[in-house]
């Protein structure tokens, strides 16, 4: 337990010299690996096989694993009858999610860039990404530059060809080049922030043609992007997926507001509608394979990922042509 006063200029540095600034529990002592099998015993885990538990222990952590019995429990104990392999089965569809969503939004990325890159560097020049005068917010804009001229270092560090050949030539990267060494996060505020009047002689805007080409609304597009790259920024770094409350929200389709939930359910429907629009017969594939995925782990719960229970038949390919209602 921590508490705190409100003392000005508090920290955890000084706690010791302010008295009932904080008080921190002892920290927990380090488990042998027969050791955490018998916490899960204590905890009410059916364990079968001490061996096989603990080579999973091994290969996975005690902590990891302890994120994946949440939804066995009541009133905070495990629901009689709970075993390991209950456990593990939600721990490898979690798993085999993670890989699924991480393949469904690679494309969505490389198009985002391609895009973004095409479309400002065409309206605007080849370095019109730089240009704080393209962009909404400014400040947005360098906090987006520093991470990507930070990028840039690396890979002159790195010595990736395209950026070295480029800086030494040009002393800087055209937007096509330089979305290839930006990650998703930094495309996707990019875009978000993208000025109405960075626009085609035309008139036509940069961000409005980048919509265009996703066959949606800006507002939408920038929106969709920013919550697809919190979700790849999770399955990146392994986390929990199963029962996980999404803190970067999305915003659906007026049809598709039934959905609605915290959970992973709206990000599988923003990638069927983008997939409908640009990639139909993928989306097909991927949709299949889905399917497949939760076949192969049928006791396990989906209303902790927020399916509704036709969720099958939701994620079929539309035959109703434009998804954007």
């Amino acid at each position: 337990m921590i508490t705190c006063d409100s003392t000005p200029h508090a920290s955890v540095s000084d706690a010791a010299n302010q008295a009932g600034s904080f008080h921190f529990s002892d920290m927990k002592e380090a488990l042998s690996l027969d050791r955490q099998v018998t916490r899960l015993r204590e905890h009410g885990i059916t364990v079968t096989d001490d061996d096989e538990a603990a080579k999973w222990l091994s290969e996975t952590n005690y902590y990891r694993i302890s994120g994946y019995w949440l939804t066995l429990e009541h009133d905070d104990k495990i629901i009689p009858g709970t075993t390991l392999d209950d456990i593990r089965e939600i721990y490898l569809l979690d798993e085999g999610l993670r890989l699924w969503l991480w393949k469904a939004i690679e494309p969505v990325e490389i198009k985002a860039r391609t895009t973004f890159a095409y479309h400002i560097s065409l309206a605007l020049g080849p370095i019109a990404h730089e240009d704080p005068d393209n962009f909404t917010n400014a400040k947005a804009h360098k906090k987006s530059m520093d991470s990507y001229h930070r990028e840039r270092k690396r890979a002159l560090r790195d010595g990736i060809p395209c950026v070295t050949h480029n800086m030494s030539k040009y002393g800087d990267l055209p937007a096509w080049a330089a979305v290839e060494i930006m990650s998703m996060g930094t495309v996707s505020r990019l875009i978000g922030n993208l000025s109405p009047s960075a626009a085609y002689p035309d008139g036509r805007s940069v961000r409005d043609a980048i919509a265009d080409e996703f066959g949606t609304t800006y507002y939408l597009l920038k929106s969709w992007l920013r919550h697809l790259t919190y979700v790849r920024n999770l399955c990146g770094h392994h986390n929990r997926i199963y029962n996980r409350s999404m803190t970067t929200k999305v915003t659906m389709l007026k049809k598709d507001l039934r959905f609605s939930s915290p959970k992973v359910f709206p990000s599988i429907i923003t990638l069927m509608r983008i997939y409908e629009n640009l990639w139909p017969d993928r989306w097909n594939e991927l949709a299949t394979d889905l399917i497949e995925l939760f076949d192969s782990r049928p006791t396990v719960d989906i209303i902790p990922l927020g399916f509704p229970s036709d969720w099958r038949q939701i994620i079929k390919p539309s035959e109703e042509g434009n998804a954007n209602e």
